[in-house]
């Protein structure tokens, strides 16, 4: 620790001229001081009053802000290593659990005896947290003791220290699992009497930069997919491919959230031969200004030139897509596919038909590392260049 944080630490400076100051009431008179909203028992104002004869300023730490919930056990072990504080001298409340022989803690108070105080209010278990700080668990069930918030108590000479110390407090942290957001998707099916859609939810993946899944120059052509997705009465077709794993499928999922006022059709792999069927069009007919979403479409897409029968479904696609029907009913379509991008039917590449073309692949070492990391694997296990899917499968 530096000297200069020491000595801001251990003065228990106080200035005469500061106004909460109240050096000439006695002991008794500030015992029955009290503040509205001051809710608790063992008055926390009346501490700061009885122990450095002033009232306090306060600052308060909120658990939740941006997700964040502060850790207690992690907070304290902070104060005793860098503080030099004794946990031993802290006033605490609690309930009596059966089951453990314990006090289960709700409310902690802390004298820093340096013209700080901390409480620690309404503590609880919380199990349902993402851990990407690796924090150690308070018990059997990984369960983690977390404040609702933290209350500092100071003289104004710390004024500049406190914001510090309630920012090393933000480094202590859980998080809470972002809300489940799901997306209803229409799936194409066919039974005796034709081809109907039928609805299935899909949740949004957990991608908060898109940079950190899938490289730096990803970004641009995501935000280019989504303008043009995003447009009324627009036409096209966007073409994803790469080794499997890469994260093709985990970018639909969160693609689909990103969309805006369109229905998306979902042809699955064993349905996707069906777009050569000419009951197919027809059918699509029925939902113009509409998103067709198809995995896995390699068989679908092949160079007509390579093939003793051609397949009518790349005639149906290129009509689609930037053909008379593609005029007409302003769809278009999102096609994944894992095999090289020199064996599909090279009209689907034309200039003014595709919106984009993009190959995913293995993160770099050091991406790899960094989003291991952020997932909360640690980097041991991450020696070279990895999929998406090994590095979320890295424990399998």
């Amino acid at each position: 620790m530096s000297d200069e944080k020491e000595t801001r630490l251990n003065e228990p400076k106080q200035n005469s001229m500061y106004v909460g100051a109240l050096p000439n009431i006695s002991m008794e008179s500030l015992l029955q001081f009290n503040m509205p909203g001051d809710r608790y028992g063992a008055s926390s104002i009346r501490l700061f009053l009885g122990k450095y004869h002033a009232l306090p300023c306060l600052l308060s730490c909120i658990s939740g802000t941006d997700r964040k919930l502060l850790h207690v056990t992690t907070i304290l072990n902070y104060l005793r290593d860098e503080l030099k504080h004794d946990l031993n001298t802290d006033l605490i409340t609690g309930n009596y659990n059966v089951q453990t022989n314990q006090m289960d803690i709700n409310a902690r108070f802390c004298d820093l005896k340096n013209g700080i105080m901390l409480e620690f209010h309404d503590i609880y278990l919380n199990s349902a947290v993402l851990n990407p700080n690796q924090l150690k668990a308070d018990n059997a069930d990984n369960g983690f003791s977390i404040p609702t918030s933290i209350t500092i108590y100071y003289l104004p000479h710390q004024i500049t220290f406190v914001p510090e110390l309630c920012k090393s407090f933000y480094n202590m942290t859980l998080l809470t699992p972002e809300p489940t957001i799901t997306f209803t998707l229409q799936m194409v099916c066919r039974n005796q009497c034709g081809y109907y859609l039928n609805s299935i939810t899909i949740k949004k993946p957990l991608i908060t930069d898109l940079a950190l899944y899938y490289g730096n120059d990803f970004v641009s052509v995501h935000e280019k997919i989504i303008k043009s997705l995003n447009t009324v009465e627009n036409k096209g077709i966007v073409l994803l491919h790469g080794i499997p794993g890469s994260g093709k499928t985990h970018y639909i999922r969160y693609l689909i959230h990103e969309i805006q006022g369109k229905t998306l059709i979902y042809v699955p792999p064993d349905m996707a031969k069906e777009i050569s069927s000419p009951d197919f069009l027809p059918f699509l007919m029925q939902y113009p200004d509409s998103i067709l979403i198809i995995e896995d479409a390699e068989n679908i897409i092949k160079d007509r030139n390579e093939s003793s029968f051609p397949s009518q479904a790349v005639a149906n696609l290129l009509n689609l897509s930037d053909g008379l029907l593609g005029d007409a009913m302003h769809q278009q379509i999102v096609a994944t596919f894992n095999c090289d991008l020199t064996t599909i039917d090279p009209a689907l590449l034309r200039k003014g038909r595709l919106i984009a073309n993009y190959e995913f692949n293995k993160l770099d070492l050091e991406s790899s590392k960094i989003l291991s990391e952020k997932l909360g694997f640690g980097t041991k296990n991450i020696t070279e260049p990895m999929t998406l899917a090994e590095i979320y499968n890295q424990n399998d």
